[in-house]
């Protein structure tokens, strides 16, 4: 899935600098905030806060451990709020004061200011382009200053009108270079729910929701006002928990930058008191903690700095029945595994019934603005799932599998399938198409190997036309070459879902992941061969593998020492990110590195361009068959293992001159390389990212369609050879 941030920054002349980030940068500035909608914000929140007969806030109790938070508040900051107990509301004024805010948000936002105007019409391309997709708009707002994180940026009018699909959440920041840790895989969703401090509200309602959970797969543990030694001793287990859930009263600094929560009658904890309690349940796999409770906003911030991933808070006190009816609309949809957005946004959604006002019952208008996501950057990019978090359906061990119908015996030993990573693949059935696989809905991005161009060109597309809930894109890294290497390392690096590869992972890479937390996996779902062309006019017919390596290790570089005339010999490669080149570097110069006077060339277009060139015939180029062997402009040579053995052509039949193309073209030797008789062959992989989440199941699906009947046939007419 894509997704789209937007950083704002104060500058000095107190308007905001501008990135939007969607595949590639956008600059400009937002003007300063009118005085207008701050006043209409602080209009609406001040009534709001005072809604009649509602105890929003709350004296600390004697003799309760609040030292941290209430040292580090400012004097007006008022006492810990808590989740709101309503007994009757006639406050009309307050949805006028909403309705305003609505109104100044957009007058601003739609400035005709060019500096800014150039964001928002990028934006509407994008939520056009998400719209026609059907798909919903993930959004990160990093913005330091208060006052726009407190704004309802989802009443944007240019949303309403292009998308309804639009969640925002909020950038907290982490400690730089502190990679988030992944969910820890159990059979289990794990869930530690905490009740707090919880006079005057129904927390009771809160609990019975969460352990209807069980039912979806859930284990629920809950601690009903521990003490601090219980609480700490819960954060502290091994097992780990993927979910912390707050409930009770809490509160957060005027600035958003610290909170804390009362765990029982007498202890009420900022966060510094518990971080290493709550650093070790992080460090666990804790991947979502939620208070259902007032103004999370500090909370958010301070478990952020301990490496948590998301949070999801309230920007402002909340009535008891918007939080029971928040959280079970949000589990309701989390535990059917929707994604966070968009379990967060539907939940936002239907609590729209609490902005209009009705006859003896209490409306809150703007209600719908409170519950709100609060991510790292990091795990922005990845997504979040409720089997995401749960270990995947595990295999029945092959070497212990019986057979028990009508009494069947074992026979035999079973092929030692899938023990090693580099054999293990999905296992669609023989006969399956396209429309058989399930594919993961969403945009996904994905790159790499050159050689697999064709691929994209020819197979790619197909997939799309079958499966468009399945966006493909293709996406290269901003400054490093195409290739096999520079794909991988874009997996590793959370830039793409998965990655096409013509050459197998290395014992670096997989070591890369696993200090990542999470494993590589590579699926072979075709065979290639390189081929080694030069110009038609050049008088040789074939080489020798160890005349190719001796070339391009500095051996022999005149044609006159393999047969050919008095010619300086070029030798051309492409750049040393591919997966050809590797293959080429390891199966033909084994321990020797490339020659000084190796020229590296960008793309295979290019190099194809100077091995036609008449005025120097020298050149010599090995690529992909499917890139070369049709190409009017080179001959592809016959390879021989060694001196003495038979030379194995890459294209089919007798070699089709120059003057034939394109009428005729030379056609790849299918059955030779299948075969492995040529000798430069080698596996195409899909490499997929193993981390339960959308990434793994969109490289899963991808290699399940390649591997299809459909698949393999349109790999065979891209000019590869069938692996099936």
């Amino acid at each position: 899935m894509e997704r789209v941030k937007i950083k704002l920054r104060l500058t000095p002349e107190h308007d905001f600098r501008a990135t939007l980030d969607y595949r590639e940068e956008q600059d400009g500035f937002l003007p300063a905030m009118p005085t207008d909608l701050s006043q209409a914000f602080q209009n609406w929140q001040m009534t709001y806060r005072q809604l009649d007969e509602v105890r929003s806030h709350i004296a600390p109790k004697p003799g309760s451990r609040n030292a941290s938070a209430e040292a580090s508040a400012p004097a007006e900051s008022p006492a810990p709020r808590q989740r709101l107990t309503v007994r009757q509301v006639t406050h009309h004024s307050s949805y006028d004061h909403a309705d305003e805010v609505k109104t100044q948000l957009n007058r601003w936002l739609n400035t005709e200011d060019s500096r800014w105007k150039r964001i928002r019409e990028d934006l509407i391309s994008i939520a056009g382009e998400f719209c026609r997709s059907g798909e919903q708009i993930p959004m990160l707002l990093d913005a330091d200053d208060i006052q726009l994180r407190r704004l309802p940026w989802q009443e944007w009018d240019l949303f309403a009108d292009y998308s309804f699909q639009t969640e925002i959440a909020l950038r907290v920041k982490g400690h730089p270079g502190e990679d988030i840790k992944p969910p820890r895989k159990q059979r289990r969703v794990r869930i530690l729910v905490v009740v707090g401090r919880s006079d005057g509200i129904r927390t009771h309602d809160d609990l019975a929701l969460l352990k209807q959970l069980k039912k979806r797969g859930a284990e629920v543990v809950a601690l009903i006002q521990p003490t601090v030694r219980e609480l700490c001793k819960a954060l502290w287990d091994r097992q780990g928990y993927h979910i912390f859930v707050f409930t009770g009263h809490s509160g957060s600094r005027a600035d958003g930058q610290i909170g804390w929560i009362e765990v029982n009658e007498h202890d009420s904890l900022g966060i510094e008191e518990l971080k290493h309690a709550l650093k070790a349940a992080i460090d666990q796999g804790l991947q979502l903690a939620i208070f259902n409770s007032c103004d999370g906003l500090g909370l958010a911030n301070q478990l952020a700095q301990l490496n948590l991933p998301r949070s999801i808070v309230m920007r402002e006190p909340v009535p008891d029945d918007v939080a029971v009816e928040f959280l079970e609309h949000f589990f309701d949809a989390f535990s059917s595994n929707e994604s966070l957005f968009t379990s967060l946004h539907r939940a936002r959604q239907q609590l729209e019934h609490f902005n209009v006002p009705q006859e003896a019952r209490p409306f809150y208008p703007g209600v719908m603005w409170l519950p709100t996501l609060c991510t790292r950057q990091s795990a922005f990019d990845q997504s979040l799932t409720w089997k995401g978090m749960m270990d995947p359906a595990k295999q029945i061990p092959v070497r212990s599998l019986t057979f028990s119908i009508l009494g069947l015996a074992l026979i035999g030993t079973l092929v030692d399938v899938c023990w090693r990573r580099s054999l293990c693949v999905p296992n669609p059935t023989p006969e399956a198409t396209f429309q058989d696989v399930s594919v993961p809905q969403g945009t996904w991005r994905y790159g790499g190997s050159t050689t697999w161009a064709p691929v994209r060109g020819q197979v790619d597309p197909i997939i799309e036309q079958t499966h468009p809930e399945f966006n493909l894109v293709y996406t290269q890294h901003p400054t490093l070459p195409e290739g096999s290497g520079t794909g991988i390392q874009m997996v590793l690096n959370d830039q793409i879902s998965f990655s096409q590869s013509s050459r197998p992972l290395n014992d670096a890479e997989y070591e890369t992941a696993r200090n990542r937390r999470f494993e590589l996996k590579q699926v072979p779902v075709a065979v290639d061969g390189i081929a080694v062309v030069v110009h038609p006019d050049l008088p040789i017919e074939r080489l020798t593998l160890q005349q190719v390596s001796r070339i391009y290790a500095g051996d022999i570089t005149n044609w006159r020492e393999v047969g050919g005339p008095d010619l300086e010999i070029r030798p051309l490669s492409r750049s040393p990110y591919g997966g050809t080149v590797e293959f080429f570097q390891e199966n033909v110069l084994g321990d020797r590195n490339f020659a000084d006077h190796v020229e590296f060339i960008d793309s295979t277009t290019l190099a194809l361009r100077q091995v036609e060139d008449d005025a120097q015939i020298g050149a010599i180029y090995y690529a992909s068959a499917p890139e070369v062997v049709p190409q009017c402009g080179v001959k592809p040579l016959p390879i021989s293992r060694s001196a003495g053995t038979n030379p194995i052509a890459p294209y089919q039949g007798e070699f089709v001159p120059p003057e034939d193309c394109p009428n005729r073209r030379n056609e790849i030797n299918l059955e030779a390389i299948q075969n492995e008789d040529y000798p430069l062959t080698r596996r195409l992989f899909v490499i997929i990212k193993q981390n339960d989440q959308g990434d793994e199941a969109a490289g899963e699906a991808y290699a399940n369609l390649l591997l299809t009947r459909e698949g393999q046939s349109l790999l065979e007419e891209a000019g590869f050879i069938p692996l099936r």
